[in-house]
């Protein structure tokens, strides 16, 4: 329960089974954000319905799940449709590759990234209306 005039923590979900990234991410991330950090992709259905996030950090290869498959049965969910998707990889070059991923999701961002870019495209999707 929030207190009256306080508004509530947003939530994000990062998919990514680097346990690297998931640390570093909620680190970084925690004082802004409610945090659910999952390692794979069966863990991340399990999760998304009852963790309700705000914005999915979803890995382009997360092992258990095909992240694309992952992103529709998340946009077929009626509640969770327009919760916004961002992928993160490690692929720099191929442009088809993007342009698949922004028709599932609503963004991505190239490994490494740099955290203030990366806040920037969370807090732009966040506060974007809904597609």
């Amino acid at each position: 329960m929030t207190e009256i005039g306080k508004k509530a923590r947003r939530c994000l979900m990062v998919v990514d089974d680097d346990s690297t990234i998931r640390l570093l991410l909620q680190a970084a991330l925690q004082k802004e954000y409610d945090m659910l950090c999952i390692p794979n992709g069966p863990k991340a259905a399990e999760s998304i319905e009852s963790g309700k996030p705000d914005l999915i950090l979803l890995d382009i290869d997360v092992p258990g799940s095909d992240s694309h498959s992952l992103c529709e049965d998340i946009r077929r969910q009626a509640e969770l449709s327009k919760v916004p998707i961002l992928f993160m990889t490690v692929c720099q070059t191929n442009p088809g590759f993007f342009a698949e991923l922004m028709i599932k999701g609503n963004s991505y961002i190239k490994k490494p990234f740099e955290m203030p870019a990366l806040r920037r495209k969370i807090e732009r999707l966040m506060t974007s209306p809904p597609s």
